[in-house]
């Protein structure tokens, strides 16, 4: 099964063309390498980017941490402090005053080691669940069915596509498997504040565990005796609180509140007329409805993605597994054991696919939930197959039904696995980014013309700052909102790399198509602008800004 993991990570590496003409950070994920490398260089939790947004809160760098987890960067930043300070390509330096950092392959190696422990957890627990509850069933079949499971994840190509990136999905998919297989195997309320530790450190990763940990507490509590019923739930909770406590600490000396965190502006993109470049790219909150309208706003947001979101959740066997799971619950009636855990991972996909739909209706944010929803229909349907009766499937259909139903789980991974990489590598061909050596080709020429420390605001965000090791604030809603931005922080450069003028943000397309008339245009106070192309197909421009109006004023 490592072998098979590993041989599918390399398919997916490199029909992305990872380190080429895909960069291994994206934009998510050099956030978490950025706040990881401070944490490990400089003892402290902070970044070198941030979007015009936090400059309301915080002017200058480094910036303390609004968006991401801490999870993932407590232990990046432990593997890079590990690690070598300094790496260059291949022994081979760009420049006398720069080397590439190429820690950031490092970010890779959790999200691989949780990818295979998540297929090798499936097998485990399937092989031990099939073991107590279908003793009879003979030793190679159950064994064979231990693989499907795990196999069938490792198939799967969203799984592939986190674990070739430095997401979270995969370490919180690990840390919400690993609490289902708790209440499955009765160990969650033997032991509910390790149980609680465990939902503590998972939500560590994805705040979402904030809405999920209280139905798995509530889990946990329905399967203890009846007199111990709320010593488990408290304790449950009380477990899950405590590795949270940290952070919630650091939230409120940072920014005055505990529960401050910029993803929450993100459920109003899409609400009257908002969108996220509106909500994050300029330099003041925005005003936002309240109370009881600001509830009928969500609600209306929330009901108008959900049935597109559902029904791409159960293409293919996706719908077969969940219809099992239910027909499973009502036609069998199986012991609380079994039937607490499973309606606690229907909750949980539920509730994912209500909080997809109330900020961003992707289906990544419902991947950890799919993962458990899909292994225990496949368990479900094979539980409903055997106890059909002689007359309706013989023995021997019986054994043939539950053939296919792990032919279908392999055959549909295998064929998504397929086509995913097929698209990967057309789609790795037109990215929204440069390559790697693009971007450090930037950085050499930024270090070369900008002092060391200098922000400089791009909308290559926070790829840029792990690349040329420099403050970056995000490119502004408009050239109209370059002076809002420079009244809280100086910067004298800004740096647009789009493929071409159509791909440019709404606000900045004419200024990418006709860059020599930009600097025309006296209230935009662009001095100067240098273009040029990449090799790998993207068009430069750089802007050089004149002093800040506000300084001016004073003279």
């Amino acid at each position: 099964m490592i072998a098979t993991g590993g041989t599918l990570w390399l398919l997916h590496a490199n029909a992305w063309g990872l380190g080429g003409r895909s960069p291994v950070l994206n934009y998510d994920t050099s956030q978490y390498a950025l706040a990881a490398r401070e944490l490990a260089s400089h003892g402290r939790l902070a970044t070198t980017f941030a979007l015009p947004l936090e400059l309301s809160r915080h002017a200058r760098p480094p910036w303390p941490l609004a968006v991401v987890q801490p999870g993932l960067v407590l232990v990046e930043a432990a593997i890079f402090k590990l690690a070598p300070r300094e790496a260059s390509l291949g022994g081979r330096q760009l420049a006398h005053l720069y080397r590439p950092d190429e820690r950031e392959w490092l970010v890779l190696l959790l999200p691989i080691l949780c990818y295979l422990a998540i297929a090798t957890l499936l097998a485990f627990a399937a092989s031990r669940l099939l073991r107590r509850h279908a003793p009879d069933l003979p030793g190679p079949r159950r064994t064979a069915a231990a693989f499907t499971l795990g196999f069938m994840f490792l198939l799967d190509p969203e799984a592939q596509h986190f674990a070739t990136s430095g997401f979270t999905e995969l370490p919180f998919t690990l840390g919400l498997l690993a609490a289902v297989v708790g209440l499955a195997f009765g160990w969650a309320p033997r032991r509910p504040l390790l149980f609680g530790l465990l939902l503590g450190v998972t939500g560590s990763f994805r705040a979402n565990m904030l809405w999920l940990a209280p139905v798995l507490a509530l889990a946990a509590a329905m399967l203890a005796p009846r007199g111990r019923r709320l010593r488990v739930l408290v304790f449950a909770l009380s477990g899950c609180v405590l590795p949270l406590v940290p952070w919630w600490w650091y939230k409120w000396r940072a920014f005055g509140s505990p529960s401050w965190d910029l993803t929450r502006f993100v459920v109003w993109d899409g609400v009257e007329g908002r969108t996220w470049f509106s909500l994050y790219h300029l330099p003041e909150l925005p005003p936002l409805p309240a109370g009881f309208a600001a509830a009928k706003l969500l609600a209306a947001k929330t009901l108008r993605n959900l049935p597109a979101l559902l029904l791409a959740s159960l293409t293919g066997p996706r719908a077969l597994w969940l219809g099992a799971i239910v027909a499973w619950l009502v036609a069998l009636r199986p012991p609380r054991a079994l039937a607490v855990p499973a309606l606690a991972v229907l909750a949980a996909f539920g509730l994912s696919l209500a909080l997809a739909a109330v900020s961003i209706p992707w289906l990544r944010y419902v991947f950890p939930a799919r993962v458990a929803c899909e292994a225990a229909g496949l368990l479900a349907l094979w539980a409903l197959v055997a106890r059909l009766q002689p007359p309706v499937a013989p023995a021997a259909a019986a054994r043939a039904l539950h053939i296919v139903a792990a032919l279908l789980a392999l055959g549909w991974g295998g064929f998504q696995s397929a086509r995913a990489n097929a698209e990967a590598a057309a789609t790795s061909q037109e990215r929204g980014v440069p390559g790697t050596l693009t971007l450090l080709q930037i950085s050499v020429l930024m270090n070369r013309e900008i002092p060391a420390g200098e922000p400089v605001m791009s909308n290559l965000g926070p790829a840029l700052a792990w690349q040329a090791r420099r403050p970056v604030l995000h490119l502004a809603l408009s050239p109209g909102d370059l002076e809002s931005c420079r009244r809280r922080l100086e910067f004298r450069h800004v740096l647009l790399v789009f493929r071409d003028p159509s791909r440019a943000w709404p606000g900045w397309t004419e200024v990418v198509a006709h860059p020599e008339q930009a600097v025309r245009n006296p209230e935009w106070n662009l001095a100067r602008v240098r273009v040029w192309r990449s090799e790998d197909g993207f068009s430069l421009v750089w802007f050089e800004l004149g002093p800040p109006a506000v300084r001016l004023a004073e003279r």
